[in-house]
């Protein structure tokens, strides 16, 4: 019988939202959206109260995603429970146990919990050989629902361990619903590819909403085929490709993944037309209860971040002069928003760069109902910046020096993405022509170690895009919704594929426990959730498959520990 094991190890690294996979690739489900779970909640750490309560709110938050419904009762086969002397060694916080039959459906579940680790009762950023309970336990319930590891670096199911965790993201929730409720919600799907036509295994396909600037992941198969499911109609997304960071973490299905496709780096990039690829300017990608399903077609892979010509040679003048990058028209409303790329250059951690500046005119609009969101999103770039704004107008300044970064003093943790709204002024029209400045300052070591899991293997100091996205909010019924057309004109990149060195990749089936554990054992330092094998070389007595996914802790600790102190001081 085969076997896998899966751990959560503690360390700072990720991967997108992504289902577990049996050997011949089927997704791991539920057939009965009703799973019975069975809580034993006693530990040395706390009080069996404690224990529980931590674990209903880590259950609450996946309840309240989709349609699959975790049932607390007296007796199941499904359990969470605390084990002393764990079998699994020191190293494993924390383990899933999935069962399931040839067709994918999980049978029953479990999650082991390390009593000989010490849990906290309470989130923040702990030193070596702690960690907060809800942060473990909402992980590896999203393992019993069949989900996999993600690349999006603030989803619970990232595959290491990092504070804040206990809360899921949005490519958690949209990972739930397109297993469980994908016909209520949208879809983006397409096919990535390189030079000769050439599809892509184990391309990261990232959408980023417009409404709220978060992001939601999914990788791409064999056939360079990915489908982002799960999506929250009438909101418009703007898609960015890059390579995976850790196929380790990966099921086995991605073992052969391969990014050595270009003359230099395989970069991450935005999906641009044809023609205007170097126009700075992403495709928007609208969904809409009308319109829930988009193929998008051929996106390719990139070996260079494509931004707007203009905009470079501005980058490489003595002096920025602005550049016009969105006028809102009136007599042809397709669009409320605009997306612009842009990029810093090595800055200081202790100087502001100098500025971007961008010309967005919107003096065609009438009325005080409407509202100008000015937002920077990084940070799922694994950009390490922090951005200061400031928004003049015909009338004066709006905005002086605004900072992005937001520290979160309950994760202890920062937040490096920027969002605001400006009021446009109904009495005189000119007045909305806005000039909008962004400088950067690259983030400090400590900053970036409570910012970025894992991030030496997924965040840049040298590779430092941004998005800029200007919309138009209306606020006429009494909530604020984006201004967005409905005409959807896509291109593909079937006539402009990058990437001359690509070549066909196939998958592979699921890994054995034992060379699986060689993989998560190389992985050294930085650590991360990968199969291990049970003791003894051989698990529970079953006819069926199992999966068991794990959060181990390795040394990284100690530097986690080391940036807590320094931040303190």
């Amino acid at each position: 019988m085969p076997s896998f094991l899966v751990g959560l190890f503690f360390s700072l690294a990720a991967l997108a939202h992504q289902s577990s996979l049996s050997g011949e690739g089927s997704e791991l489900f539920w057939t009965n959206s009703t799973i019975p779970m069975l809580i034993r909640p006693e530990t040395g750490d706390m009080t069996a109260d404690q224990a529980r309560g931590i674990i209903l709110s880590s259950i609450a938050e996946w309840n309240n995603a989709s349609s699959a419904h975790f049932s607390v009762v007296g007796s199941s086969v499904n359990e969470i429970r605390f084990r002393s002397n764990f079998p699994y060694g020191s190293a494993v916080i924390g383990l899933t146990e999935v069962s399931f039959n040839s067709s994918g459906s999980i049978q029953r579940a479990s999650i082991s919990l390390n009593d000989d680790f010490s849990f906290r009762t309470r989130p923040g950023l702990y030193p070596s050989g702690q960690v907060y309970l809800g942060d473990v336990v909402t992980h590896e319930l999203g393992h019993v629902l069949g989900l996999s590891h993600s690349e999006v670096l603030d989803s619970s199911m990232f595959y290491s361990s990092f504070t804040g965790q206990a809360t899921l993201g949005f490519d958690d929730v949209s990972g739930i619903r397109s297993k469980y409720d994908a016909e209520d919600y949208g879809t983006i799907s397409g096919q990535v590819k390189g030079g000769q036509d050439i599809p892509v295994l184990g391309a990261h396909v990232q959408a980023i909403s417009l409404a709220s600037g978060k992001t939601t992941g999914v990788i791409t198969d064999e056939s360079g085929v990915f489908s982002l499911r799960g999506l929250d109609p009438n909101d418009t997304y703007y898609l960015y490709v890059a390579p995976v960071k850790n196929v380790a973490s990966l099921p086995g299905y991605f073992a052969n993944t391969q990014k050595n496709f270009c003359p230099g780096a395989y970069v991450g990039s935005f999906f641009s037309r044809c023609g205007t690829e170097y126009d700075g300017r992403p495709q928007p990608i609208k969904l809409s209860t009308a319109r829930s399903v988009v193929d998008v077609g051929t996106i390719s892979i990139s070996c260079s971040l494509r931004a707007d010509s203009a905009y470079n040679q501005r980058k490489l003048a003595q002096t920025f002069t602005a550049l016009p990058i969105f006028n809102y028209d009136t007599s042809n409303v397709t669009k409320g928003e605009n997306a612009f790329v842009g990029w810093f250059r090595n800055p200081s951690m202790t100087s502001w760069s100098s500025s971007d500046i961008f010309q967005v005119n919107f003096s065609p609009i009438i009325g005080s109902r409407y509202f100008l969101k000015v937002a920077i999103v990084s940070f799922a770039l694994g950009t390490q910046l922090e951005y200061q704004v400031d928004v003049k107008t015909p009338a004066g300044t709006v905005i002086s020096g605004q900072n992005s970064l937001r520290y979160d003093s309950v994760t202890e943790s920062f937040h490096p993405d920027f969002e605001t709204l400006l009021v446009f002024d109904p009495a005189i029209p000119v007045r909305n022509n806005f000039e909008i400045s962004v400088r950067s300052r690259r983030l400090g070591r400590t900053t970036v170690a409570q910012t970025f899991p894992d991030a030496d293997t997924f965040s840049s100091s040298t590779h430092l895009p941004y998005l800029l996205i200007t919309s138009l909010w209306d606020n006429s019924s009494g909530s604020l919704r984006p201004v967005v057309g409905t005409e959807q004109i896509l291109s593909d990149n079937d006539a402009c594929l990058d990437a001359p060195f690509t070549y066909a990749v196939a998958r592979t089936n699921e890994k054995t426990s034992t060379s699986e554990a060689a993989s998560a054992n190389q992985l050294g330092a930085v650590a991360g959730c990968g199969t291990i094998g049970p003791p003894g070389g051989s698990g529970p007595s079953s006819s069926l498959p199992l999966l068991t996914l794990g959060f181990l802790i390795t040394s990284l600790a100690a530097t986690l520990l080391k940036s807590r102190k320094n931040f303190l001081s």
